[in-house]
């Protein structure tokens, strides 16, 4: 009983740590943008923020990538170390391409706006 009550203190500590995590960024990130719109005109961080949309695209595919590349050792290593067990092993490796499948899903309709494209094709053949 004592190594679980250790595991869930652990788990909830990294869960604590890695929202306060995310947190911190984003309260960084909003006074960075906060401190560049009182700066800058809108014109200049919309040039910045178009400059940058070709790298942040080439981050998120890279992170698509090592997701697949990497889910099949990521998995092994949580059942060698005895986080998972074999059924739920074999579950998480078959539903690597369908998270793969969907992270491509949701980068294509948010990151590249494909919907938005197609809807500006409709519009504009109706004209």
């Amino acid at each position: 009983m004592a190594a679980f009550h250790n595991g869930v203190t652990l788990r909830r500590r990294w869960f604590f740590l890695m929202t306060l995590l995310a947190f911190v960024l984003a309260l960084v990130t909003g006074g960075i943008l906060w401190h560049s719109v009182a700066t800058s005109s809108v014109v200049a961080i919309q040039t910045r923020v178009d400059a940058f949309k070709p790298v942040f695209t080439e981050i998120r595919l890279i992170v698509i990538a090592l997701v697949a590349i990497a889910w099949p050792l990521v998995i092994n290593n949580l059942h060698r170390w005895g986080r998972i067990n074999d059924a739920e092993a074999t579950t998480l490796l078959a539903s690597r391409w369908r998270i793969v499948t969907w992270l491509v899903v949701v980068e294509l309709m948010l990151g590249q706006n494909l919907l938005g494209q197609v809807v500006a094709v409709l519009q504009g053949s109706r004209a």
